[in-house]
């Protein structure tokens, strides 16, 4: 039987959840060792892996971003070294010297190319030719320049002695293993904590996002669970509370409403209002049940006894030695 639960039309921002794509390979993005119960509801426990498989793969796949990004930090390492030491051996700042080789080498698209780019793909562009030309001569440009660059930093590796220790860039285990040597660029060495302090902001944001798709499913199976032995207790179902609860108490939402709404968000609304009418009923209308479903949570955890060990990530601590 499929149970009618707190997961009744959530917001779109829950919708982002539904990612389905699974990583693999170390992440190193666990900031404190997570205990595997996650939650105690009136003595029963909550495991990690009962969350559900839309909040793994989303984790599995923000975790990837940080494999795929400790991977590329190396070569991108090994390149800011050999454009300073070029930029040093010329007698300019490494700026200048991008713009020398790279910027004032790309050339502007001509008209008939700008054409073309949107011949080919009008059917996704999203409007006329004048509308998107600005945006794709953007993106040609910025093509070339990604050309120019790679070009570039060919011909500086060429003319450098570089020596790569590792065929896989894996987070370290241990303070210890910061000093591990990853490569050697001429005289310089780049270690693992050269790796993790850049790539410390971005392991803090995904540490972040980890969690609130943790949170936000476990918050759910605890309301779910909460429902469930509220309706046992009133020897009724979940839904019928629900429906005394929830849906029984929804208010009519009048166009009035949607205008007065509308009239305050007017200036991030692109259209006129009779076109998003239905869409902002249903807005406020989810709002309102929200409320309602919020509001019935909060009743039932009152008597109940939660206790919930997710936690969330610390302030990223420094990496640097010393």
């Amino acid at each position: 039987m499929v149970q009618i639960s707190f997961r009744i039309q959530m917001f779109s921002f829950l919708l982002a959840l539904l990612v389905f794509q699974f990583g693999a390979g170390p992440c190193g993005c666990e900031d404190k060792p997570q205990v595997n119960v996650l939650a105690v509801v009136n003595g029963v426990k909550i495991r990690k892996q009962e969350l559900g498989g839309d909040t793994q793969n989303r984790v599995n796949q923000l975790q990837e971003e940080v494999i795929k990004a400790r991977n590329a930090e190396l070569d991108r390492q090994i390149n800011n070294l050999l454009l300073e030491a070029e930029a040093k051996r010329r007698g300019v700042t490494s700026q200048q010297l991008l713009k020398l080789e790279v910027s004032d080498k790309v050339t502007e698209p001509t008209e008939e190319e700008v054409k073309a780019f949107y011949n080919q793909r009008k059917e996704r562009m999203p409007g006329d030719f004048k509308k998107v030309k600005a945006d794709i001569i953007a993106l040609i440009r910025a093509e070339r320049e990604r050309i120019e660059t790679l070009k570039f930093a060919a011909l500086l590796r060429g003319a450098a002695v570089i020596t790569v220790l590792v065929s896989d860039i894996t987070p370290p285990a241990n303070q210890l293993e910061l000093d591990r040597v990853f490569a050697k660029v001429n005289s310089h060495t780049i270690t693992s904590r050269d790796i993790e302090q850049s790539l410390a902001p971005l392991i803090y944001r995904v540490q972040q996002e980890v969690y609130q798709a943790r949170k936000v499913d476990l918050d759910l199976k605890i309301n779910d669970m909460l429902l469930d032995d509220e309706a046992k207790r009133q020897n009724t179902t979940p839904d019928a509370i629900l429906q005394r609860e929830v849906r029984g108490k929804m208010p009519v939402i009048s166009d009035q409403q949607a205008m007065v709404f509308y009239n305050e968000n007017k200036a991030q609304i692109s259209k006129e209002f009779p076109e998003v009418k239905m869409q902002i009923l249903q807005y406020l209308m989810d709002r309102e049940q929200k409320r309602l479903t919020d509001a019935l949570a909060a009743e039932l955890r009152k008597n109940a006894a939660v206790q919930v060990y997710l936690l969330p990530p610390d302030q990223p601590k420094s990496t640097r030695a010393g």
